[in-house]
C-alpha cells in the first residue's frame, strides 16, 4: 500500500501540554515495558554492532518525547551484554517531567537537552551516534532527507527505528491497542491530576487522539526500500547505509523496522 502523510496531533505545535505528554508518557510505557523485551533485544544488537564499528559509547536521542524504548535499551545493554551507555535526550517539544524522572532514575547516564532542538540542525557539541525512534514516520521525505543529511555533514552515525510497519492490519491494532491502554493504563503513568482524570474517562479526548496517532503512525511509516532510497543520495556517498527488518513479537504483530547510516 503506498504511504499516507495524513494528520497527527502529536505534530501539531499547537497541541496542550497535557495532550502531548499523555502520548509521548504513554508511548513511554508501552515501549519500555518488560512486556516488550524481544524488541529492546533487537533494537540492543543492532545499535551495539553500530556504536562499536564508531567507537562511541553515547548516544543523542532525537525526538525524544517521554524516552520511549530508548531507557529500557540502554538497561538491556548494561546488563546483558556489559555495555555502558550515555544517552542525552531531546525533543523540539521536551516532555520536561518524563526527562527528569530519566534522569534521576539513570545514576549519572541519562543527559537531558531541556531547550526545544530540532532534527534538522543538531548542534555538533552533541556527540555520539543519533537515534530517533517511533519518530521518523513523522516527516515527510524532503524532511526525513534532512535528517540524514544533517548527520552527514556533521559525521554522525544515525540509527532510526521503528516498531511497526505500513499495513491496514497494523493500522487497526495500534488504533485498538491505544484506546484500550489508554482506558487500563494511565493510573500507572506518574501523577493522576484532574486534568488528566478529565480527558481520559470524563470527556475522552486523549484516548481518541492516541487512537488516530497510532493509526496514523502506521500509514506514514517507511518499508526498507523506501528508507534506502532516502539514504542513497550524492551528498550521503560517503556513508554506509543498512535497512532491514526484524520479527520481535508471534505472528510480526511487532515487526522492527530499521536504518543505520554510519561514516565510512
Amino acid at each position: 500500500m503506498r504511504r499516507y502523510h495524513l494528520f497527527e496531533w502529536e505534530d501539531q505545535p499547537w497541541l496542550p501540554v497535557v495532550f502531548r505528554d499523555y502520548l509521548t508518557d504513554h508511548l513511554q510505557l508501552a515501549l519500555g515495558s518488560g512486556y516488550v523485551r524481544p524488541l529492546h533485544q533487537a533494537i540492543a544488537d543492532i545499535l551495539y554492532r553500530s556504536m562499536q564499528k564508531l567507537g562511541t559509547n553515547e548516544i543523542v536521542d532525537l525526538c525524544s518525547g517521554g524516552g520511549g524504548p530508548l531507557l529500557a535499551v540502554q538497561r538491556y545493554m548494561r546488563t546483558e551484554m556489559n555495555f555502558e551507555t550515555i544517552v542525552t535526550l531531546t525533543d523540539l517539544y521536551p516532555n520536561l517531567k518524563a526527562f527528569e524522572r530519566a534522569e534521576l532514575s539513570a545514576n549519572g547516564n541519562v543527559k537531558t537537552f531541556r531547550k526545544p532542538l530540532s532534527a534538522f540542525d543538531v548542534p555538533s557539541s552533541l556527540t555520539g551516534i543519533r537515534t530517533l525512534f517511533t519518530a521518523f514516520h513523522h516527516f515527510k521525505p524532503s524532511e526525513a532527507k534532512r535528517i540524514l543529511l544533517d548527520a552527514c555533514a556533521k559525521r554522525c552515525g544515525i540509527a532510526i527505528f521503528e516498531p511497526f510497519e505500513r499495513s491496514f492490519k497494523m493500522a487497526y491494532l495500534m488504533g485498538y491497542s491505544s484506546i484500550v491502554r489508554s482506558l487500563l493504563l494511565t493510573p500507572k503513568i506518574g501523577r493522576m491530576s484532574f486534568e488528566r482524570f478529565l480527558i481520559t474517562y470524563v470527556l475522552p479526548a486523549a484516548p481518541l487522539i492516541f487512537a488516530w496517532d497510532g493509526i496514523v503512525s502506521s500509514l506514514r511509516s517507511y518499508t526498507v526500500p523506501e528508507l534506502l532510497e532516502l539514504a542513497t543520495t550524492p551528498e550521503s556517498d560517503d556513508y554506509t547505509w543498512e535497512a532491514g527488518q526484524v520479527p520481535t513479537a508471534p505472528g510480526d504483530s511487532m515487526p522492527l523496522t530499521y536504518l543505520i547510516g554510519l561514516p565510512k
